[in-house]
C-alpha cells in the first residue's frame, strides 16, 4: 500500500505540485482582489507570494510537459529523413536537450550560491532570494530526469522506437 502511494507521489508529482501552486497563486489574487476592492486595504505579501509560486510553477510545469513529452518541437527536419533514422534523430535532440538542461543547471547552482553569499531579501516576505531561485537548477534537473526516465523506460520496453510515434504526420 505504501509503496503504491510513493510510486504515485513519484510518477505524479509534478501535476500535484503544480496543482498546490495554482491553488496557493489563485488564493493569494483573490485575497488581493477582496483586500484591495471591498476592504480597501492592500495586503502587502500576496502579490509576492503568487509571483514566486507562478516562477514556480513554469519551472515545474515544464517538467511535466517533459515527462508527458508534450514540449514544441522542430519537426520539419524530421521529414527528410528516412523512417527508419527518425528514432535516432529523436534520441539524438534529447541528448542535446538533456546536455543544455545541464548546463542550465550548472548555472542555475552558480546563481543560487552567489544569493547564497551575497543574500537579497524580498521585501514583504523577508524570504532569501536564493529560495526564489533555487527553482532554476532543481526545474532543469528535474526536466532532464524525466527525460532520461522516459527513455529507460521505452528501452527496457523495448518500444523507445516508438517513442515519439511519427511526431507532426498529417500535420
Amino acid at each position: 500500500m505504501a509503496s503504491r502511494v510513493m510510486r504515485e507521489i513519484f510518477q505524479n508529482f509534478e501535476k500535484y505540485f503544480c496543482a498546490f501552486l495554482m491553488v496557493v497563486l489563485v488564493v493569494c489574487l483573490g485575497l488581493q482582489v477582496f483586500f484591495r476592492y471591498v476592504l480597501e486595504a492592500a495586503l502587502t505579501w500576496s502579490e509576492e507570494l503568487s509571483r514566486f509560486a507562478f516562477i514556480w510553477v513554469i519551472y515545474v510545469g515544464a517538467s511535466m510537459a517533459a515527462k508527458d513529452r508534450q514540449h514544441i518541437r522542430v519537426t520539419a527536419q524530421t521529414h527528410l529523413l528516412p523512417r527508419h533514422w527518425r528514432p535516432y534523430q529523436w534520441l539524438l535532440a534529447d541528448v542535446v536537450w538533456g546536455v543544455f538542461n545541464i548546463l542550465f543547471a550548472i548555472q542555475g547552482i552558480r546563481l543560487v550560491k552567489h544569493m547564497i553569499r551575497f543574500p537579497l531579501i524580498s521585501p514583504s516576505l523577508e524570504w532569501s532570494a536564493y529560495w526564489i531561485y533555487a527553482i532554476i537548477p532543481v526545474g532543469f534537473i528535474l526536466m532532464t530526469f524525466r527525460i532520461i526516465n522516459g527513455h529507460y523506460k521505452a528501452f527496457r520496453k523495448g518500444t523507445w522506437r516508438d517513442l515519439y510515434g511519427e511526431v507532426g504526420e498529417g500535420s
